[in-house]
């Protein structure tokens, strides 16, 4: 089984993101509370040492953008499977 850079694909790219999701119909003041919780909790410089000795960059969203986000992703992934 060849690479994807052997089968001609030399700019595919596999990132790693982490997205917290909820059941669709949560209600919009539960989401928006939680988003904010997780925003001020990798904001604070104890997480935020401890993230970055991970070697990751943390990147909040907005639920519209995370979903966004999410839809180019798995359109991106499709295609590159086909």
């Amino acid at each position: 089984m060849p690479t994807t850079a052997e089968a001609g694909f030399i700019d595919a790219e596999y990132p790693f993101w982490i997205g917290m999701f909820l059941p669709a119909r949560t209600p919009r003041t539960i989401v928006d509370k939680l988003q904010s919780e997780v925003a001020k909790a990798l904001a604070t410089p104890s997480v935020r040492s401890k993230v970055a000795a991970l070697g990751v960059d943390s990147l909040t969203m907005s639920p519209s953008k995370l979903d966004t986000f999410v839809r180019k992703q798995m359109a991106a992934d499709a295609a590159l499977a086909k």
